[in-house]
C-alpha cells in the first residue's frame, strides 16, 4: 500500500462537453480543507485540449514547472483549490510508465512503444503534485477510462479491458494524488470497440442493448473502486456523468446504481451544462430541473457535485441563449446549488480562466464564492459567547445556527439584520462547549455556511502586563466581570510550563513576586475562574508578558 500525506475525505468533479467528458478534484480552500466537509469544494479542469495553449506541451522540465505554477496561481487567485488533471486522455500517460506511451500533447518525444518511461525526461504528474500540494491544493488525476482515439474505444465487455485500466490506475496510485477520477466515455466510439485479445473489432451499429452496457461498465467500476480502496482507503474514487440521466443510462453510465449501492463510487458530479433560459423560446429551467433530477436520484445520499460549463460563457447560443443575455448564469448557478446542499463545483476548463469572453462569468462567480461569511467566536462571560462575522455586501441579513456538537444538530437561534457583524448568546451552561455557523441570506435565497468554530463558555481571559523592580517583577491584569478570581503562573522560558504562583481574589489585579535572582527574566501568565457548583470554570491563559529582574 502507497503511503499517504494528504488525507482526503471527498472530491470535486468536472466534465467535459461533446469532445472529451467529466472530471474532478481536491483542494486546500482558505476557509477550510475542502473535503473536510466543513469547506466548499471549487475545482477546474485541466484538460489535455488545454496543456498547448498554456505552455505545458514542451520537453524542458523548466520550462512546465514555470508554466505549471503560473496556472496553479491563476487558479487560486480564482478561488479554486482543486485541480483534475487529465493524466490518461487515449490510453496514455502523463507520468513516467512502463506500460503506457507517454502523452503527446506534453511531449513532442511521445511514443507509441510500450516501455514509454524514456519519452519523458521529467514527470509531469510529480510535478503537478508538488506545485499543486505546495499551494494547499488537491490535484487529481483524471482518466477516460476506455477511450483509445477519438474514433476507437476499449470495448467495455472484454475482461481485458478492465486489466488495462486498472493498470493505469495501479501506476498513478503510486503518486501522492488525492484521488482517481473517471470521466462518462464508455460507448460513445464513432468508429468500433477493441477487443485488446484478438484484432476484433466491435462496430457502433452492433453494440450491445442499454442493459448489457451498463452490466459490463459496472463489473469495471467496481473492480476500479475496490482496487483503489485496498491501495488506500482514504483516496476517492468518482465519476463525472454527462448532465441528462437518460443518455447515461443508454451509453453504459448506471446512475441509477451508482447512486443507490455502496462499492463503486464515492460521489458523483452531473455535468450540467444549461442554463435556466434553454431553448429557443429561452424559457425552460434546464439547469434547475436536471439539478433536481440528480438529487432525487441520490438516495444513497452521495456527495454531490455539479460541473458547470465555464466554456460555454460569454457565447451566443440558439439552443441556450440564456450564456448570451446575462452574465451571471455561473454565479446562479453556484447559489441553487448550494441552496440544494452541493458540495461544490467543477469548471470546464482551464482556458477559460485566461479567456476574455469568459471574464465577466468568472468575476460574477467569484463575487458569490466570497458569500461565506469568516467567522469568530469568543467568550463574553462564563454565561456568554459573542459570535463575530464578516458582512457581505448587499445581504438581506444572516443566520446562525447552534450545535452542542460539530456533527450534531444545528438549531438556527437568531436572525441578524444585514448590517449586523456579530451576535452576543446568552444564558449557555458555563464549561459547556457550543459550536456555531452562519450564512448570509438575500430575500428568499440563502448562501453557504462558514466554517464551523466552537468555544466554551467561560469567563473572558484577561491581558496581562509586568514591570520590573529590584529583586521582584509585578504582574498586573485586566479586570474581568462576574468572576470568582484569578490565578497567575510563571515560567522560567517563553514555551516552558507554567505553574500556578497566586491564587487572588476578584478585586485584585496586580500581584508582586518578590524574592528573586537578579539579571535573570521571568515570563507571566494569567487566567480568571468562576466556581459554578463547586467547579471551577477557567478562562483561556492570557499571552505571556516578560521582564528581567533589576
Amino acid at each position: 500500500m502507497k503511503k499517504r500525506i494528504t488525507i482526503i475525505t471527498m472530491l470535486c468533479v468536472f466534465g467535459i462537453a461533446g469532445l472529451l467528458g467529466g472530471m474532478f478534484c481536491r483542494g486546500g480552500i482558505q476557509e477550510a480543507s475542502a473535503f473536510s466537509g466543513s469547506g466548499e469544494t471549487r475545482a477546474i479542469w485541466l484538460a489535455y485540449v488545454d496543456f498547448s495553449s498554456l505552455g505545458l506541451k514542451t520537453n524542458s522540465e523548466t520550462t512546465f514547472r514555470t508554466k505549471a505554477a503560473a496556472f496553479l496561481d491563476k487558479a487560486k487567485a480564482n478561488n479554486i483549490n482543486a485541480v483534475c488533471f487529465h493524466v490518461r486522455a487515449f490510453d496514455d500517460a502523463a507520468w513516467k510508465s512502463d506500460t503506457f506511451s507517454a502523452m503527446s500533447y506534453l511531449t513532442s518525444k511521445a511514443s507509441s512503444s510500450k516501455k514509454a518511461s524514456a519519452t519523458y525526461s521529467y514527470d509531469p504528474l510529480k510535478i503537478m503534485i508538488e506545485l499543486a500540494h505546495k499551494r494547499n491544493m488537491e490535484l487529481h488525476a483524471w482518466m477516460n477510462p476506455y477511450r483509445l482515439s477519438l474514433n476507437y474505444y476499449l470495448d467495455p465487455a472484454y475482461t481485458s479491458s478492465t486489466k488495462r485500466i486498472l493498470a493505469a490506475v495501479r501506476e498513478v496510485m503510486e503518486y501522492d494524488v488525492d484521488g482517481i477520477h473517471f470521466d462518462d466515455y464508455f460507448y460513445h466510439a464513432s468508429k468500433g470497440y477493441k477487443n485488446r485479445d484478438n484484432s476484433n473489432i466491435l462496430k457502433p451499429s452492433k453494440t450491445p442493448s442499454a442493459a448489457k452496457k451498463r452490466s459490463y461498465v459496472n463489473k469495471m467500476v467496481k473492480a476500479v473502486y475496490a482496487e483503489v480502496k485496498e491501495l488506500d482507503s482514504k483516496t476517492v474514487f468518482g465519476i463525472s456523468p454527462q448532465g441528462n440521466i437518460d443518455n447515461c443510462r443508454s451509453a453504459g453510465a448506471d446512475v441509477d446504481k451508482w447512486m443507490s449501492e455502496e462499492g463503486y463510487i464515492d460521489y458523483i458530479m452531473p455535468q450540467i451544462y444549461w442554463t435556466d433560459q434553454w431553448g429557443k423560446s429561452g424559457k425552460t429551467t434546464m439547469y434547475t430541473d436536471r439539478l433536481k433530477a440528480w438529487q432525487e436520484l441520490n438516495s444513497l445520499k452521495l456527495p454531490l457535485y455539479v460541473g458547470l460549463a465555464s466554456y460555454r460563457t460569454g457565447g451566443s447560443y440558439s439552443d441556450d441563449p440564456g450564456w448570451g443575455k446575462t452574465s451571471t448564469n455561473l454565479a446562479s448557478q453556484l447559489n441553487l446549488l448550494r441552496t440544494y446542499g452541493c458540495k461544490g463545483y467543477g469548471l470546464f476548463s482551464a482556458k477559460d480562466l485566461y479567456r476574455s469572453g469568459a471574464s465577466a462569468e468568472i468575476k460574477n462567480l467569484n463575487k458569490m464564492v466570497k458569500r461565506i461569511p469568516r467567522l469568530s467566536v469568543s467568550a463574553r462571560d462564563y454565561q456568554s459567547l459573542k459570535i463575530k462575522w464578516s458582512k457581505i455586501y448587499n445581504m438581506s441579513g444572516y443566520q446562525i445556527y447552534r450545535a452542542t456538537d460539530k456533527n450534531g444538530s444545528y438549531e438556527k437561534i437568531a436572525d441578524a439584520a444585514g448590517t449586523a457583524g456579530s451576535y452576543v448568546d446568552q444564558n449557555l451552561t458555563p464549561g459547556k462547549t457550543y459550536y456555531y455557523k452562519v450564512r448570509a441570506y438575500k430575500n428568499s435565497k440563502t448562501y453557504a455556511f462558514s466554517a464551523v468554530k466552537s468555544q466554551q463558555a467561560r469567563p473572558v481571559t484577561p491581558s496581562v502586563s509586568t514591570t520590573a523592580g529590584k529583586g521582584k517583577i509585578t504582574v498586573k491584569w485586566s479586570s474581568v466581570s462576574g468572576i470568582t478570581g484569578y490565578y497567575v503562573y510563571r515560567s522560567a522560558t517563553k514555551s516552558g510550563t507554567y505553574k500556578a504562583l497566586k491564587r487572588c481574589s476578584s478585586k485584585t489585579q496586580q500581584y508582586t513576586n518578590k524574592s528573586l535572582k537578579k539579571g535573570k527574566r521571568y515570563y507571566y501568565k494569567v487566567r480568571a475562574y468562576k466556581t459554578v457548583d463547586g467547579k471551577r470554570i477557567y478562562s483561556d491563559y492570557s499571552g505571556y508578558s516578560s521582564k528581567v529582574v533589576k
